[in-house]
């Protein structure tokens, strides 16, 4: 089993916000700018539920508007190549499929 810690380091490493897949989701732009606001108050935990993203250890999406059938960036996550990825299971589309094992 691959275990990705879900913490800020990763976070800010994690491409998903910028995937085609979510390109035109209102909900994964909504949960951005509430991520935003988390982050400026250091006092709140950062939730899975409450990012759209990091989806390679998080699971699959909350958000249902968003596009499976585009082509999906995670090989080109720097979190994809460290923790080898690749060799997972699922090794693509985590929003879809859910997290790595």
């Amino acid at each position: 089993m691959i275990e990705i810690p879900f913490e800020k380091e990763k976070i800010f490493k994690c491409l998903c916000t910028t995937c085609p897949v979510q390109e035109k989701s209102n909900c994964s732009k909504e949960k951005m700018l509430k991520l935003q606001e988390i982050l400026q108050n250091e006092k709140e935990p950062i939730k899975p539920q409450n990012f759209p993203g990091m989806y390679c250890t998080n699971g699959k999406a909350v958000c249902g508007d968003i596009n499976t059938e585009k082509n999906c960036i995670c090989d080109r996550c720097s979190v994809y190549t460290d923790f080898n990825l690749a060799e997972a299971e699922p090794s693509f589309l985590y929003c879809k499929d859910g997290h790595a094992k």
